[in-house]
């Protein structure tokens, strides 16, 4: 059997849902005149923190705007700053302990969706591991939200780099690999 692999932008499962922190999160951070329009357009009229909200409706916002001229920069500029309002473990406080929630932290903020939908983590040293992304978020997001990660987690002597490098199996190991290093300055 073939491995789980996600669809950018279509939600894992029809009755996929995600947290409406999240959707506040990503919201809040685009341009609101980009964003404004496009919200109630698919349901977010009003978005309660609390609620849980069609994943499918979400990612149609994430679609449209993917096709905006400044989509990257804000798709980066929500995932470093969703970071500060995702659900996250209370044991986080290092770099590798937030690397290897980063599945738990997907399914804490959906639900619904495939458990093989998410992250996968390959450590290849101490302070080197490659992040798999298989999530339909797009992978500019997840840039950001890997960088907000190792930005709020790491110690205060210690820089790190975050780059997407080139799968060299997504048949049998799907998604788009960032390469995370860290290290003291």
């Amino acid at each position: 059997m073939a491995p789980y692999k996600a669809v950018p932008f279509v939600a894992g499962a029809p009755n996929a849902e995600v947290i409406g922190q999240t959707v506040m999160a990503f919201a809040e951070n685009f341009q609101a005149d980009e964003i404004a329009p496009l919200l109630p357009k698919h349901g977010f009229a009003t978005i309660d923190p609390d609620k849980w909200y069609l994943h499918q409706q979400w990612m149609d916002v994430l679609k449209e705007l993917s096709t905006l001229p400044n989509a990257t920069s804000n798709f980066v500029a929500f995932g470093r700053s969703v970071v500060e309002k995702a659900i996250l473990p209370p044991e986080m406080d290092s770099i590798p302990k937030a690397l290897n929630a980063l599945h738990a932290i997907h399914h804490l903020n959906l639900r619904n969706v495939p458990e093989e939908e998410g992250y996968r983590i390959k450590v290849l040293g101490d302070t080197h591991y490659l992040v798999y992304h298989n999530t339909p978020n797009p992978d500019d997001g997840i840039y950001g939200f890997i960088w907000g990660m190792c930005a709020r987690f790491k110690k205060p002597d210690e820089i790190f780099s975050v780059h997407v490098v080139e799968n060299p199996n997504p048949d049998e190991e799907p998604g788009t690999i960032f390469d995370v290093t860290w290290g003291p300055r």
